[in-house]
């Protein structure tokens, strides 16, 4: 029946033929409706049977989860019992390096022999290879991506290296920074008590507000991402624009900066996101809210709430903390702009997407000005012929199979004569 009125269609209305195009959902199969919230806690600089076995004791108490990166110098036989009580309490064990040296400048080689020493040693106490890696100082280098074959995780620190840091000051960093698919990273070292003491505050606080703590494989499974090389990761969060359409792409000819339209954000309100395709030895751009006339510089940058190595996705609600936190609205801004923030980044391209949770789609309205006329049949039928921009592909999905095709049109008419 379908093919029929298709064939219909090509001899009656146009009398020419039309390619059927579609168009797919933006985004991937997670649930991002998912009311779990993850949190992975680290530690670095284990194991020993001090402190280690101290952190151990209160994860054991709140029935959580943690992931130890351990140094291989620090593993011997005592050490060692400390790794695998971690193990069969169902942690994770991971790679901090050997010597906990810069390994920036290093050699294959002995990239290889800082790697491999780690992992070994915790095969033979586990009988599992470690699955993440942490470079000493988050000193990183393409040679180090290139050598070590497992993802490099970085987190969110809670000053917990520095001894005047207090127990209380730990805990209010560590719960001040969680959000659903943080990493934060902490140290067990020999002595380090105030660490010990911040997670009796941490840890009950944060299950108290509906966190789940897991560890970093963990992590990634359930947030629906698969691990990549190439990048550094503080954070593995659920793809955000689930229910987000197409609304316009963002043209430059930069590949270290695309500039954004002020005016235009300001009228999108709160229902939008930029996402942005990039390509990072470690970490994703961001959005920069900049002015410099009228007293002192700012840069500001808004973090993506979601990253993967290849895309990411700021959020509207981000970019209005950041303005009300700058105390500024858009107009005061000399410049709104995606780009780099700790390393080279090349930006390939940028779009708006539009909140359909939060923007009611006016049935038809292909382009967008709140109306479902004749005008919107021709932008369909240009759209169709291969010419012309659709800004509101989800409007015009009459037949709800997420792509746009010859009989999304055919419904669009028999809707709009209805109307008339």
């Amino acid at each position: 029946m379908m093919n029929k009125m298709k064939k219909i269609f090509f001899s009656i209305f146009t009398g020419i033929a039309i390619a059927v195009a579609s168009v797919p959902v933006t985004g991937n199969s997670t649930d991002y409706e998912t009311k779990s919230k993850l949190i992975a806690l680290t530690f670095d600089d284990g194991p020993n049977t001090t402190t280690t076995n101290e952190v151990l004791d209160i994860l054991e108490e709140y029935h959580a989860v943690g992931s130890f990166f351990l140094i291989g110098d620090k593993i011997n036989p005592e050490s060692a019992e400390v790794v695998k009580r971690a193990y069969d309490m169902g942690c994770e064990i991971d790679n901090h390096s050997k010597t906990h040296s810069y390994m920036s400048e290093m050699s294959p080689e002995e990239l290889a022999e800082e790697f491999r020493y780690v992992d070994d040693y915790v095969y033979e106490i586990t009988g599992e290879h470690t699955k993440f890696f942490r470079p000493p100082y988050i000193d990183i280098s393409q040679t180090m991506y290139d050598e070590i074959s497992l993802p490099f995780i970085c987190g969110v620190g809670c000053s917990d290296s520095v001894s005047t840091t207090t127990a209380e000051q730990r805990a209010e960093l560590a719960i001040s920074s969680a959000k659903d698919g943080m990493i934060i990273l902490m140290h067990d070292f020999t002595g380090n008590s105030q660490t010990v003491e911040a997670l009796k505050t941490i840890i009950p606080t944060l299950q108290e507000q509906g966190y789940e703590f897991v560890t970093l494989s963990e992590l990634f499974e359930k947030q629906g991402e698969t691990p990549k090389k190439n990048i550094l990761y503080n954070q593995v969060t659920k793809y955000p624009c689930e229910n987000y359409i197409f609304y316009q792409d963002i043209l430059s000819d930069k590949i270290d900066r695309i500039e954004l339209d002020a005016n235009m954000l300001e009228q999108l309100g709160d229902s939008y996101a930029i996402e942005v395709n990039y390509n990072s030895n470690a970490y994703p751009p961001v959005l920069a809210l900049q002015k410099w006339t009228d007293g002192d510089a700012i840069w500001y940058p808004v973090q993506p709430a979601y990253y993967n190595g290849e895309t990411a996705c700021i959020l509207a609600t981000d970019i209005l903390s950041g303005l009300e936190e700058l105390g500024m609205n858009y107009q005061e801004l000399d410049r709104i702009c995606i780009s780099p923030y700790a390393d080279d980044i090349r930006l390939s391209n940028a779009k708006i997407l539009i909140n359909t949770n939060i923007s009611e789609i006016l049935i038809g309205d292909a382009n967008q000005d709140n109306l479902f006329d004749i005008l919107d049949i021709i932008i369909l039928q240009k759209w169709l012929l291969g010419s012309g921009n659709l800004p509101n592909w989800k409007a015009v999905d009459f037949d709800k199979d997420n792509k746009i095709t010859i009989f999304d049109f055919l419904l669009a008419k028999r809707a709009l004569l209805k109307k008339q």
